[in-house]
């Protein structure tokens, strides 16, 4: 009898805490939502979470630069990924007879396809340019890479390009010293018009800017090197001939969403 009473003792407490798991489990389940909004939803430190809505310095800076003002350097959009394109990256910016500040064109060469936008690129960077009108977001300037992805992009999404710079090529191709680069980036940019009511696009690389560039480099929190997605761009302004990093736009479509109300 003790055995039967222990062995039912047993099979009650078993069920009831089975019960009492799946009720539990349940209730969880139906404040899911509740338990979501308030544990999942909160924008992380204003990082990019495009399916949280853009933060407050997304909106802010999204408006400011309708104003003008601003140097804005753009990564060029979308390329094939190849391991060797430094290699016909040098081929394009010197190994030609068009002048040092110029290109050899490489949309019409053998290797087009290692330098160039890719298809989805062009369509990228046209709709880049279809945004920026749409936006009325003020351009005045534009200087681009001798690069031919970035020469594309300028021409798709800004109307064209003012001047071309080899030194807007990304440091990948060439012999150079990590402070001689910086004093020559820095010198450029300094260099760059910017007029009023107008920003100052550049069109060139992710691996052009670096942080020591900017008078603010302590704040960047960053080890020298920034980078970009593909057609995203930073926000650089001039005071005083000094150089500040202002913000990131990582990704194009995080500028856009802060502009564009439901």
């Amino acid at each position: 009898k003790k055995k039967i009473f222990k062995s039912l003792l047993f099979l009650i407490i078993s069920v009831s805490f089975i019960i009492i798991t799946l009720s539990s489990l349940g209730n969880l389940y139906e404040k899911r939502g509740k338990i979501y909004k308030k544990f999942l939803t909160k924008h992380p430190d204003e990082k990019k979470a495009m399916e949280y809505g853009p933060s407050k310095k997304e909106i802010f800076w999204a408006k400011e630069i309708l104003k003008g003002g601003y140097i804005l350097h753009f990564r060029h959009a979308e390329r094939d990924k190849r391991n060797d394109v430094t290699m016909y990256d040098s081929l394009e910016s010197d190994v030609h007879n068009n002048g040092r500040d110029n290109s050899r064109f490489a949309e019409n060469d053998y290797f087009k396809d290692a330098v160039c936008l890719n298809e989805r690129g062009k369509i990228q960077a046209k709709a880049i340019g279809e945004h920026i009108k749409n936006l009325k977001l003020p351009i005045s300037y534009v200087a681009s890479s001798v690069s031919c992805r970035a020469r594309q992009t300028a021409d798709l999404a800004f109307d064209g390009y003012d001047t071309l710079s080899r030194l807007l090529v990304h440091s990948g191709p060439y012999n150079q010293t990590y402070d001689k680069r910086v004093k020559n980036l820095k010198e450029y940019y300094l260099s760059l018009p910017i007029y009023k009511n107008g920003n100052t696009i550049v069109s060139a690389h992710n691996g052009v800017i670096r942080g020591h560039m900017f008078e603010n480099y302590d704040d960047i929190k960053d080890d020298g090197r920034l980078h970009l997605e593909e057609g995203g761009f930073y926000i650089i302004s001039k005071k005083q001939n000094k150089l500040f990093f202002e913000f990131e736009f990582n990704n194009f479509a995080f500028f856009t969403a802060a502009l564009y109300d439901r």
